[in-house]
């Protein structure tokens, strides 16, 4: 019994695991996202003199190319600027359910830089999760 036990817990495990693995191979081909994983910061519509505002122009062109389960899964990555791109892709794609995925990182304390004119500040995916929520256009202003 104990041997079956076992072998049962080995065929989820590796069930989970392969799962895992699936959607991790689908990220690795996804060009648009390895571009958001070299992104170094969030910037609004105008990062300030001679910052790139790539994290904006990459959010842009992800609401318009992808779909709100692959925003649930960049809001899970272990990146925080691509949980941030998630959050922010989500928010816009307007679904019911997506702000209480937003609100689930409420407190996510992974740290990234918000580049907003010549002002850079450091902030965590939390508080830009709050800003979100507060003002759903809030790098467009």
């Amino acid at each position: 019994m104990k041997t079956f036990f076992a072998f049962c817990c080995l065929l989820l495990v590796g069930h989970v695991t392969s799962t895992q693995a699936q959607g991790v191979k689908t990220f690795a081909f996804d060009p648009l996202i390895n571009k958001v994983i070299a992104v170094k910061w969030i910037s609004n519509y105008d990062p300030g003199f001679g910052s790139p505002n790539e994290f904006y122009k990459l959010s842009k062109e992800l609401v318009q190319t992808h779909s709100s389960a692959e925003f649930k899964r960049m809001v899970d990555h272990r990146n925080p600027i691509v949980r941030a791109m998630g959050l922010l892709c989500l928010i816009q794609a307007t679904n019911d359910d997506s702000i209480f995925i937003i609100l689930s990182h409420w407190k996510d304390d992974g740290v990234v830089y918000l580049h907003q004119g010549c002002n850079v500040s450091k902030i965590t995916v939390g508080e830009f999760a709050q800003r979100l929520l507060s003002n759903p256009r809030y790098l467009d202003v």
